[in-house]
């Protein structure tokens, strides 16, 4: 079993690796074998990024404007986030940070501002692999970007923010905004316990928090952890904090059900210290049930920010949600653990 600090040990890196590309190889999905496609044209345009870098640190004056407009998708592992974030990417005029981001990580004004012309809304398809999905524009977490300000152990927050990494965080997206002209849309999971901080960095920050039936997050948790490590001996996802052990309980059952009652409080904890205006809570079926109604809700809650509304594109369409974990026994489990722990934490 593990701690969020084991991660960083090159063992456990390389057996994540392995499992997962065996995983993708295996699995036929384009949206998985896509990933490859992507980690191919990080390598194949790495110069240019370091060119045009390069070029921005010449030529470029300090700048950072904290009033740019921007929204943080967010909601602990495994809630639908990803998915929630597409529906928003295809259907709002915002610019998505994803793959192309993830392939330009240090160039941020002139390579977009090159390009800005070629962006178009992705493809109608909504399949993704761990929140990455196809196409070259695509919203996805994008960890090779936020990596350079929070550090590459997804499973544990930064300890420390310099002021210069939070000046140079700020003025990455000011001159993404500047490049083009649009609200800027980010989804990532580490960053639903850094809520407080974007709200401070941000005077137009605004959180769409995903939230779903707790069985379903624990066990879909527990099946990621396979899906990473070969086995469940591990436990995958974001940790509550640097003691959170997964030794000092039963089994990774528990473990993972005590993880999700941390986060999600903690998740709550954060939506105390921002403003009613500035985000708006859901849940993940009754999006799934009526998208429409979100897509309402949340042109409501923007009206009175800058965003351009009035290209809103609607669907009143439901999207299926899958049964395929759906197990009585590990449910009871999972029951079971949440009554134990619910009044605990």
């Amino acid at each position: 079993m593990s701690r969020g600090a084991d991660f960083n040990k090159p063992g456990l890196k390389f057996r994540k690796g392995f499992n997962i590309l065996f995983k993708i190889l295996l699995s036929f999905d384009s949206a998985a074998l896509y990933i490859l496609w992507l980690k191919f044209l990080q390598v194949l345009f790495l110069p240019f990024d370091l060119i045009f870098w390069i070029i921005e640190k010449l030529t470029i004056k300090k700048y950072e404007n904290k009033d740019i407009p921007i929204i943080f998708v967010v909601g602990i592992q495994r809630t639908g986030s990803t998915l929630v974030s597409q529906f928003i990417e295809k259907t709002f005029p915002f610019f998505p940070v994803g793959n192309f981001n993830s392939i330009f990580k240090r160039s941020k004004f002139y390579i977009h501002k090159l390009l800005s012309s070629l962006y178009k809304k992705p493809n109608q398809s909504y399949q993704n692999f761990y929140g990455i999905a196809k196409g070259f524009y695509s919203i996805g977490d994008c960890y090779e970007l936020w990596d350079r300000w929070f550090g590459k152990n997804h499973y544990i927050l930064p300890t420390d923010l310099s002021t210069e990494l939070q000046y140079n965080l700020i003025s990455y997206f000011t001159f993404l905004y500047r490049a083009y002209g649009k609200p800027i849309l980010t989804k990532n999971n580490r960053n639903s316990l850094l809520i407080p901080f974007f709200n401070r960095a941000f005077n137009n920050s605004f959180f769409v928090i995903v939230k779903r039936d707790p069985v379903a997050v624990v066990r879909s948790t527990i099946k990621a952890s396979k899906d990473f490590f070969g086995s469940s001996d591990l436990l995958w996802g974001l940790y509550p904090n640097d003691d959170f052990e997964t030794e000092n309980y039963e089994n990774i059952i528990e473990a993972a059900t005590v993880q999700f009652l941390m986060l999600d409080k903690l998740l709550g904890d954060q939506i105390k210290q921002v403003n009613e205006g500035s985000y708006l809570v859901i849940e993940y079926d009754e999006f799934c049930s009526n998208p429409r109604k979100f897509q309402e809700d949340l042109r409501d809650k923007l009206k009175d920010k800058k965003y351009n509304l009035e290209k809103i594109i609607y669907r009143d369409k439901a999207f299926k949600t899958s049964k395929r974990l759906q197990h009585l026994e590990i449910n009871d489990q999972i029951n079971n653990y949440i009554n134990k722990w619910k009044d605990k934490i």
